[in-house]
């Protein structure tokens, strides 16, 4: 009996410890080196999956076939907008582009519904839970949108509105699987592509 009670107590701590350990891994924020000058960097870690220029101050994207749309205040259309897909191995906070204040915030909660205009009546237009900041500094505003899955409230944010931010500052982090979605003057070269692999902080997309 002594021999049972001893391997269930165990693997009790060998399942903790692998837990603690995933949660600290996953809830990690690495030191970062944040390039100088006027530059625009990765507001995340991930794999750049579409890039795209939009009219209009409603902008649309897809999140695993699934469609989401947001109406983008305080940056002035036309955009370039980059897709950034983060997977679970990778860190999971955001930096905020550029330093500048933060001018407008706008947290949207998860709603699902059928797309009955869609052409594929298997996709859904869903608004997945977004938060959406703008930051501004004298020279531009760029926006950063974080996106969660279809479960609600996933999505954390440290600033507030009128909040002041230094580039590469940590503002958020979103809990589990993601995008993050930055939208940029459509006048600004984008330096980066469909395939790059870009990290928090660090990475060049863009220059001013």
């Amino acid at each position: 009996m002594k021999k049972y009670q001893k391997i269930s107590l165990y693997s009790s701590i060998s399942i903790f410890v692998i837990v603690f350990a995933f949660i600290t891994y996953f809830n990690r924020a690495p030191d970062r080196i944040i390039p100088e000058g006027n530059v625009i960097v990765s507001p995340a870690t991930g794999d750049v999956i579409h890039i795209e220029k939009a009219n209009a101050n409603e902008i649309s994207f897809l999140k695993k076939g699934i469609v989401n749309t947001l109406t983008v205040q305080g940056v002035e259309p036309p955009y370039n907008i980059i897709v950034i897909e983060m997977d679970p191995t990778d860190v999971h906070v955001q930096r905020s582009p550029i330093g500048g204040e933060v001018i407008y915030q706008e947290h949207i909660d998860g709603q699902h519904k059928n797309a009955l205009w869609s052409k594929n009546v298997t996709e859904l237009a869903n608004e997945n839970e977004k938060n959406l900041i703008v930051v501004k500094n004298d020279d531009l505003s760029v926006g950063v949108i974080q996106v969660a899955g279809i479960m609600a409230r996933r999505i954390v944010s440290f600033v507030s509105q009128n909040d002041k931010l230094e580039k590469g500052d940590i503002y958020g982090k979103i809990k589990l699987g993601s995008q993050v979605v930055i939208v940029l003057p459509e006048y600004l070269e984008i330096n980066t592509e469909i395939g790059d692999v870009l990290v928090d902080g660090e990475s060049i997309i863009s220059r001013y």
